[in-house]
């Protein structure tokens, strides 16, 4: 069975399908931004793939980690937005 470590989640609880779809989410994004893609531009492809049909719905799922948080902030400040 899988399990939350395994998944790179928090241990302690049963696994859930929301938790692999937000750590899906939030290891795409992150990706993204270590590509140095246009993520702005990717998001409805995103929202997409997760079968949603608003952008709002995807949010849900796009709790920032530290990581995730600091490559944002790394190319707003550094890159000049190109976030």
């Amino acid at each position: 069975m899988l399990s939350r470590k395994f998944a790179g989640l928090d241990g302690g609880k049963p696994l859930r399908p929301h938790d692999l779809r937000h750590r899906f989410a939030v290891t795409r994004l992150s990706l993204w931004h270590q590509q140095r893609a246009n993520v702005q531009a990717l998001l409805p492809l995103l929202a997409t793939y997760l079968g949603h049909a608003s952008y709002s719905d995807t949010a849900y799922y796009l709790t920032g980690s530290v990581d995730l948080l600091a490559m944002a902030a790394e190319r707003a400040f550094l890159d000049g937005g190109a976030a």
